[in-house]
């Protein structure tokens, strides 16, 4: 007995409904009979307005990236290099999450099932590999000139490094107001973090400009540079793990297999998988064996257990294939392939 969900019978296709502002069962799909229109889903979709204050904050970016290149080939500095680096990434999270917002709004197709959810994941692994190797340039360039010092424009660096701060403080005000969205706060952090890192650059230039002691500079820029490839390193474990079809961050295997086991009905859950299809679209497929029961029990079970992943887990393309309690595949194990492929020891998973 299958109960699968069709692909285009929720309204962004593979995300969790929007629970009720009262914390109650998540908002009727556009797919159930009698049900109202589909409320946003929370953490992706989201109105046009954030749309205009990333293009200002992306916009902000840019000019400020190009600005402290600029000044750190002018001050000889490389801690504006640095920390142009580090709103590079930030032009790079923003722009993702306006692609991410706009594409949550593109429907599926025949072809593309989940619309082009994966993208932005190969988009923040290039990305993060990239930062990587510019800061291990930077880091070298800086080992190099402790060993060798340089003289550095301390005032310009001051300068540049002033204007980071304040864009940047401006960018990051325009996103303050939506960090309910996880989408949004993720690039309100990143422009949070480029402002203290402007702070730092700020104050290595006025060291250099009132002391002359140009180490601070070439200190600074590593510092920067081993926190852009800390934050790069962990994108890439995370980008990883979606390709890799893995558990999400966030969600335990053991807790969601506990709790599908105590929705009433249910005997035993096996073949269950969790996997992302984005960085914030979650998708399950599970194997639960129920009781001997009627066709409409067995839809309200299936109801029951869509609703409860949604509102707890987060987790919005759901796929159940419901068994009788001692059918062909109870059990613990759903390993059943044909005879064919048994003789020869080959194993391409279950088969009904």
């Amino acid at each position: 007995m299958d109960d699968e969900l069709p692909a285009g019978s929720e309204p962004a296709l593979g995300r969790a409904p929007s629970a009720s502002p009262h914390g109650g069962d998540p908002a009727p799909d556009a797919a159930a009979p009698g049900g109202s229109p589909p409320a946003a889903p929370r953490g992706v979709v989201i109105p046009a307005a954030p749309d205009t204050r990333l293009i200002i904050s992306l916009g902000l970016n840019l000019v400020i990236t190009l600005l402290q290149v600029a000044g750190g080939i002018m001050a000889n500095s490389l801690g504006l290099l640095s920390d142009a680096a580090h709103n590079l990434s930030d032009v790079v999270a923003l722009g993702l999450s306006l692609w991410a917002v706009r594409l949550g709004r593109r429907p599926a197709t025949p072809r593309r099932t989940f619309a082009y959810k994966r993208a932005e994941i190969l988009v923040a692994m290039f990305n993060s590999a990239v930062l990587v190797a510019i800061s291990v340039y930077i880091t070298v360039e800086a080992v190099r000139r402790i060993l060798s010092p340089q003289p550095v424009e301390g005032l310009l660096v001051v300068a540049f490094a002033a204007a980071g701060l304040i864009i940047n403080g401006v960018a990051a005000l325009l996103l303050r107001s939506h960090r309910g969205d996880l989408n949004l706060r993720s690039a309100f952090l990143h422009l949070v973090g480029d402002a203290v890192t402007s702070l730092g650059v700020m104050l290595s230039g006025l060291i250099v400009y009132l002391t002359g002691w140009n180490y601070a500079d070439a200190i600074v820029s590593i510092i920067v540079s081993i926190w852009i490839a800390r934050e790069a390193v962990v994108i890439v474990r995370k980008t990883v793990n979606v390709l890799m079809e893995g558990t999400p961050e966030g969600v335990e295997f053991e807790d969601v297999d506990r709790a599908m086991l105590a929705v009433p009905s249910v005997k035993g859950v096996h073949d269950l998988h969790i996997w992302s299809i984005s960085s914030s679209d979650l998708a399950l497929s599970a194997h639960v064996v129920v009781e001997d029961a009627a066709l409409s029990e067995l839809g309200d079970i299936s109801s029951t257990l869509k609703d409860m992943l949604a509102r707890e887990f987060s987790v919005g393309h759901v796929t159940i294939e419901l068994e009788d309690e001692g059918g062909q595949c109870a059990g613990s194990s759903c390993e059943i392939v044909p005879a064919g492929l048994k003789q020869n020891g080959t194993h391409l998973g279950h088969h009904h």
